[in-house]
């Protein structure tokens, strides 16, 4: 079976999507739903009489069911109206909604005002009392200079005018408090049945999601049946997210393993419009997601011979590195597409591990990073100095770099500059997304160098103004940007055997310049 998270589609897959869509379009009263954006996908199974079918399944619901014919059913029908869940939710959302009415009632309203009304009189009443008090004062010291202080008669009614005046304001101080702590107190006491009911939904709201997550119970390939909640707290993971057991990988999988049915080949296609901030295309497959799904499959999968993802296929042997330069503090290669910058947690092959061991004697490290899939120029240091000196020229953005991407489609600008904030997508990790409102700032200038219309390709030269997390990968895929994905992203755009078609091709830092032979089509 291909891996669900990194694969390129088997033609039947293909094939059976086509089938899905083609069954989507005999019910145009989901038409307005489905164009908001939905993921759909398909398992090709294995009879125990040899034949081959395949099962259909969508993430979540659609119409408010879970259930529809066509497709596979929920791992856990929890949907029922007379169920556990409906009743509790039903609970919820009458504590929701008497939430909401005191939130928005009258009483609230009036005593919030009163409050303020209060507040403002007293503070009013107190700062003309302080004024007062202020004139008085400024009077005494005019008699007190005009007597010199020999008048012990008048500087005696002197000060105890003025301790009168302040114990008055002490007083005043202290009726004050007590009015406007009645009209707190009237406001607290409206607020607390609020606060109650908060804590009550929310003690529901995660006992519910305990409850449910503890009878998604799933199989895998070995015959073992655990819950949601068990595979998670096994995982390490905590809590799972809203949703999970509900996308299509697990129901596919789920259903094909309770049944006796050989998974043979899966994937996942967007159907819709894409998500604000993301990139999902229609009709394009994805790798299942890694919060929700990636815990679930990497259990379910036990036993069943999987495929490596595609990204970490085994390298070839003559997967050597080109050196471009070295002198006594860097070392620059042309780093191959499917090597790693760095050691990381699929693998420990990698360009600093492998000229670490050539130079044992010294701390080889990489400045700077490609992605796996990314090929060109990679600098490394051989010394702290040389490190930190990059790694501050970097930050400062004093590295001009530009690569060379082939893209799917064909864009129309000869040039421009594409400036979108990007964040880290959590809830799809590793993929980053567009977030206007709490993304940091990503600028790319973009020049096409060729364009190949009736292969619908366009080669482009890239140069990132800024260092973002797969910023030239988002960047051209987004609609927003290019919106052309480059050619073999698998998280932005379609995975191919020929890998991520990105090369950065130059690079340069004071008197160090380096030039590199770019893509071919």
């Amino acid at each position: 079976m291909n891996n669900p998270f990194s694969y390129i589609p088997h033609p039947s897959v293909v094939a059976a999507a086509a089938e899905v869509r083609a069954y989507l379009l005999s019910h145009p009263e989901w038409n307005e739903e489905l164009h908001h954006g939905k993921m759909f996908g398909v398992l090709i199974v294995r009879y125990p009489n040899g034949h081959e079918g395949f099962l259909a399944a969508y993430s979540g619901q659609i119409a408010g069911r879970e259930d529809h014919d066509f497709f596979v059913p929920p791992v856990f029908d929890y949907l029922q109206e007379d169920g556990v869940f409906k009743r509790e939710e039903r609970r919820i959302v009458a504590i929701n909604q008497q939430f909401e009415h005191i939130a928005h009632s009258d009483a609230l309203r009036m005593a919030r005002r009163a409050l303020d009304v209060s507040r403002r009189e007293c503070d009013e009443q107190l700062a003309r009392a302080k004024a007062a008090y202020k004139a008085s004062k400024e009077q005494r010291d005019g008699l007190r200079q005009a007597s010199s202080g020999d008048d012990a008669t008048l500087m005696g009614r002197l000060i105890a005018e003025s301790q009168h005046q302040k114990a008055d304001i002490r007083r005043l101080k202290s009726s004050l408090a007590s009015i406007v702590a009645e009209k707190e107190s009237a406001v607290h006491l409206i607020e607390s049945q609020m606060t109650a009911l908060d804590t009550e939904r929310k003690h529901r709201s995660a006992v519910l999601q305990r409850w449910l997550f503890r009878n998604f119970r799933l199989t895998s390939g070995i015959g073992e049946v655990r819950s949601v909640w068990d595979i998670f707290s096994s995982a390490g993971r905590g809590v799972p997210p809203s949703g999970t057991g509900e996308c299509c990988a697990p129901k596919l999988l789920c259903y094909a393993l309770r049944n006796g049915l050989s998974p043979l080949h899966i994937g996942e296609f967007w159907v819709g419009d894409s998500p604000i901030g993301e990139v999902r295309n229609e009709g394009m497959f994805y790798g299942a997601c890694q919060s929700k799904c990636a815990p679930l499959m990497q259990w379910m999968l036990k036993g069943i011979d999987v495929e490596k993802p595609l990204a970490f296929k085994t390298l070839d042997d003559d997967f050597s590195l080109t050196v471009l330069y070295e002198d006594e503090c860097i070392i620059v290669v042309d780093k191959p597409s499917g090597l790693l910058s760095v050691p990381g947690l699929a693998s420990d092959d990698s360009v600093e591990g492998r000229l670490s061991a050539i130079y044992p004697e010294l701390p080889v490290r990489a400045v700077h990073r490609l992605d796996l899939s990314t090929s060109g120029i990679l600098v490394l240091s051989k010394n702290e100095t040389a490190y930190k000196a990059w790694q501050m020229a970097f930050a400062n953005r004093e590295v001009r770099k530009s690569y060379e991407a082939i893209l799917d489609g064909v864009v129309n600008d000869d040039e421009g500059v594409i400036d979108l904030p990007l964040s880290a997508d959590y809830v799809n990790r590793p993929r980053m997304r567009v977030d206007p409102k709490e993304g940091k700032r990503a600028v790319t200038r973009f020049k096409v160098l060729q364009r190949y219309e009736e292969q619908r390709r366009t080669l482009v030269q890239l140069y990132p103004l800024t260092g973002r997390t797969h910023q030239l990968r988002l960047h051209a895929a987004h609609t927003e940007g290019l919106g052309c994905p480059i050619e073999g992203d698998e998280l932005y755009g379609k995975a191919s055997e020929s890998r991520l078609q990105l090369r950065a091709v130059e690079l340069s830092w004071n008197n160090y310049h380096f030039r590199i032979n770019g893509l071919k089509l």
